[in-house]
């Protein structure tokens, strides 16, 4: 047998496509993954992967060998998953955002564990998606179009972004116009090199053209910041209906905009497949979905 870590990240390289996305996956450096690979070729005793200056493709052995593993590798992750259960008892462990675990998942968790007192439950954040190796939790709540490689997705809750505010902040600023509130602020800015979610130069764009430009303001690292800042009355924030909607509903913020900005992407559990289909994944699936409200654009 080949030794099982080299099989390991070359399962995760073919399914991944690069070795870039293998080692974020894994949690490893590049090196490392070039490493493996170079020991899995020499106990093979051929070329998985032709070098090409920086770029690195399979050749038609690794991907027929590939075939012939990943069921493999699959099963023994789902027997050896089964093994632990059943040592430790029913166990969760979900990765998703700092936000969107302290202001929306935590409670739902909790109506998950009340139906059965012996499951315990673990969740991981990180703000990047690269962070969460999909190999060390059950699933994941992560924001995207709903296409994640090897993976099934369910789409949890759509991209519906507004305004908000703390109702102090909002009082003062209800007699303005949207052009007025975007150049006078204060705004809260999302730091978002990768311009994944809605900013509001998007929202400057798309509601308030005439505006010269979005006023400056606090600048945060993840939307959780962002959403604190706005009930400490700190400013106005981009948020998301849907992850909100009981602050709203309990008057600790106010929508100032009632057109929202909305997108095809959004909030999806993702998973493999023998999860998401699994009894826990089910249940886990059906207390999000449920305590999401039918979210309005209007």
């Amino acid at each position: 047998m080949p030794p099982l870590k080299a099989l390991r990240v070359f399962e995760a390289c073919i399914r991944l496509g690069t070795f870039t996305a293998a080692a974020r996956e894994l949690n490893v450096g590049q090196p490392a993954i070039s490493h493996q690979i170079q020991a899995l070729e020499n106990d093979l005793g051929l070329t998985l992967f032709e070098r090409n200056g920086g770029f690195t493709h399979p050749t038609a052995e690794a991907l027929a060998y590939h075939a012939r593993i990943a069921s493999a590798l699959t099963d023994i992750a789902m027997a050896t998953r089964s093994l632990r259960e059943r040592a430790r008892g029913p166990s969760l462990t979900l990765g998703t955002y700092p936000g969107l675990a302290m202001f929306w998942l935590m409670p739902k968790l909790a109506k998950l564990r009340s139906s059965d007192s012996k499951l315990s439950v673990r969740v991981v954040t990180a703000e990047r998606d690269e962070h969460i190796s999909m190999d060390s939790v059950d699933c994941a709540i992560l924001f995207g179009d709903g296409r994640w490689n090897g993976m099934e997705a369910r789409m949890l809750i759509p991209e519906v972004v507004v305004p908000v505010a703390a109702p102090s902040v909002a009082a003062k600023l209800a007699s303005l116009s949207r052009e007025d509130i975007i150049g006078q602020g204060p705004l809260i800015h999302l730091e978002d090199p990768e311009r994944r979610w809605f900013n509001w130069d998007d929202w400057k764009s798309r509601r308030s053209p005439n505006a010269t430009r979005a006023a400056t303001g606090i600048e945060v690292s993840n939307h959780g910041i962002a959403i604190h800042e706005a009930l400490m009355g700190h400013g106005v924030a981009l948020g998301w209906r849907g992850v909100m909607d009981d602050m709203v509903a309990n008057g600790l913020l106010v929508e100032l905009d009632q057109e929202p900005l909305t997108s095809e992407r959004g909030y999806y559990l993702v998973g493999l497949e023998d999860f998401i289909k699994s009894r826990l994944g089910s249940e886990l699936l059906m207390v999000l979905a449920a305590s999401v409200s039918p979210v309005s654009t209007q």
